[in-house]
């Protein structure tokens, strides 16, 4: 017995072992593993924070316990007289009874790391995959920035709708004598454009233009009827007569009722223009591009005189002395393009003229920057009266804004073959086969057979 505790082996490795309590109860004490736990412990932590914090456990533990025997180590040998140099920077493999006596330290003394790895990642309570989290973020972020974008948008659009149809004078429907139409469908809406040609603003005039436009959202089109002013119709309490001469007689109501009453067709809205109205309305496009025949510019003249005398223009301001293919014009001579009856099939032609300027206002409009656009649409509504309430023309700005990408067809009233001409009164007119003309606004406008 006495020989194995003279064994230098043996008092080494109790000498260790007092040394590995020794430090063991002071790295105890520092790291606070005797004391209780506090509120600051009381913390959820990822699965990824566990486990940085268990491996940061060992390695200190690992550490402590190897700079505390080489301490020792070193100070034992130095005392026995046979201390040996240790290379530098070598580390002593601790020995499996070694690793059996490690300890764990308190979580406590790695709560600063694992905060700053918990706020790094930005992690919500039952969330492992913090990248992720950013990811989704981020994209969530943009998507509502973009949503508050659209909704701005949205809002802007509203009030400059607003805006333009402030500047539009509303009237109220009169006296309607018939409402009643053979020919209705709730996917087709009609409004009636007016072109007349009073000279004075309390001057009735007659209705030089009249075109039933027709949105058909069921067939995505829109349909541009003119109905020819000399077709000679039955107007409702004033016997018969031309179709220009109802509203000369009662007005828009008079006018919408005969339409109703002599072709079925509902006809609830209206939108009037007057000859300065047209006028300022195309310069407000700037102009437009037409085609224009030798003979048509040399008969533009004689409207376009009379047009100078009410504006106060000088003679001949605006004659056009040729053609061209295209040839850019002005309001003026646009009015005058658009009125030209003497010229070819007297007002055959006129009424297709007149869907021409009408069909080039539109694509010139569509064409127009946002600033031009703006500036048309405010001189365009300033020089409109419609029947519509402002909600009515709410709604009808929005149909026409998806109707802007609708097929656009046109129509004559009365069709070729559906009419002959006749007298009355001392006038031509237009002798109209009445089931031929109804059918053919069934089939074109309504789609039916």
């Amino acid at each position: 017995m006495a020989g194995r505790n003279n064994d230098p082996r043996r008092r080494h490795e109790d000498i260790y072992g007092k040394m590995y309590d020794d430090r063991l109860g002071r790295y105890r004490e520092m790291s606070g593993d005797n004391e209780p736990a506090g509120l600051d412990d009381l913390r959820f932590y990822t699965a990824e924070e566990l486990d940085a914090i268990e491996a940061a456990k060992r390695d200190a533990a690992q550490r402590a316990y190897d700079d505390a025997y080489r301490e020792e180590y070193a100070r034992v040998r130095g005392r026995q007289g046979a201390p040996r140099q240790r290379q530098s920077g070598a580390r002593r493999e601790p020995s499996y009874s070694d690793k059996r006596r490690r300890v764990k330290p308190s979580s406590q003394v790695y709560a600063d790391a694992a905060s700053r790895k918990h706020d790094s990642e930005n992690i919500e309570f039952g969330t492992h995959n913090g990248a992720a989290k950013r990811r989704g973020s981020g994209a969530a972020g943009f998507f509502k920035a973009l949503f508050v974008i659209l909704v701005v948008i949205v809002l802007l659009f509203q009030v400059l709708i607003f805006r333009y149809i402030s500047m539009v004078e509303s009237v109220k429907t009169g006296k309607r004598l018939v409402t009643e139409a053979q020919i209705s469908d709730s996917a087709v809406t009609n409004v009636l454009l007016i072109g007349s040609d009073s000279r004075k603003d309390d001057e009735a005039g007659r209705t030089d233009t009249m075109i039933l436009v027709s949105i058909n959202r069921s067939s995505k089109e829109v349909v541009f009827t003119s109905l020819m002013r000399d077709c000679y119709v039955d107007i409702p309490d004033h016997g018969s007569g031309k179709l220009n001469s109802a509203y000369t007689l009662g007005g828009t109501e008079l006018l919408m009722d005969t339409i109703t009453q002599n072709f079925g067709v509902k006809v609830d809205r209206y939108v009037f223009v007057s000859f300065f109205s047209f006028i300022k309305i195309i310069d407000a496009a700037g102009g437009l591009d037409l085609n224009i025949t030798d003979e048509e510019a040399w008969g533009m003249t004689d409207p376009m005189a009379e047009q100078n005398k009410y504006l106060g223009n000088k003679k001949g301001t605006d004659y056009l002395d040729s053609g061209g293919s295209p040839i850019h014009v002005n309001g003026n001579q646009a009015l005058a393009y658009a009125r030209l009856r003497y010229v070819g099939n007297a007002d055959f032609e006129r009424t297709d003229r007149q869907r021409i300027v009408i069909n080039k206002l539109i694509e010139k409009a569509k064409s127009l920057s946002i600033l031009e656009l703006d500036s048309f649409l405010k001189a365009s509504c300033k020089e409109i009266t419609t029947n519509m309430s402002k909600g009515e023309m709410f709604l009808m700005f929005y149909k026409l804004l998806f109707a802007a990408g609708y097929d656009r067809e046109e129509l004559r009233i009365p069709p070729e073959d559906a009419y002959y001409y006749g007298t009355h009164d001392g006038q031509s007119t237009l002798d109209l086969d009445f089931d031929a003309c109804k059918k053919t606004i069934a089939e074109k406008v309504y789609k039916k057979k």
